[in-house]
């Protein structure tokens, strides 16, 4: 049982104050159908449906693939700082082909663009490149999922979940496990 010290209730309470409503954006993929277009994801580079399961790489080295949802999802109420909640969760896996390079790991990500400009493969995830990275205009926030520890962007260890904005190097790390 973890209670909150005593000195963080008036943050709580302000917190509580400003409190502002939001409206939802709702979506459930239960499995991949490329025919229904109401259930549909934008498909760059080596993404594909195949089976009803969405593969974003294939057997050939250095590919980069991406899946995003056809609508903007609101993050900010406009004109103020608020920041909306967010929440999600989903299940993958990362299959390595036998007799081939495996890649450095996975991304989910907010980006204010379409296509997979501006991305590059291997260490880069796929989710940004070198002349865009920390450039604070992009807007680009990831939850990457990497199992390669890149000294170049001071990854903790080879098995890592981090926390990625504008840039490659995780702003929050920790060591990924169950």
């Amino acid at each position: 049982n973890h209670r909150r010290p005593l000195h963080t209730l008036p943050f709580l309470l302000l917190h509580l104050l400003h409190f502002q409503p939001t409206s939802a954006v709702d979506f459930i993929f239960n499995s991949f159908n490329s025919t229904n277009s109401s259930f549909s994801l934008f498909l760059y580079g080596s993404a594909a449906v195949e089976s009803r399961v969405l593969t974003l790489t294939n057997s050939s080295t250095f590919t980069i693939g991406r899946a995003l949802y056809p609508q903007r999802i609101r993050t900010k109420t406009p004109n103020s700082s608020y920041v909306n909640p967010f929440s999600t969760y989903f299940i993958f896996a990362m299959a390595p082909y036998r007799d081939a390079l495996p890649g450095h790991g996975l991304v989910f990500l907010f980006v204010p663009f379409a296509g997979i400009e501006g991305a590059s493969s291997s260490q880069n995830l796929g989710f940004l490149n070198r002349t865009i990275d920390n450039d604070p205009n992009t807007r680009i926030f990831g939850v990457e999922f990497d199992f390669f520890a890149n000294q170049e962007f001071s990854d903790i260890n080879d098995n890592h979940v981090g926390i990625d904005l504008n840039s490659l190097t995780s702003r929050f790390t920790n060591e990924a496990g169950y």
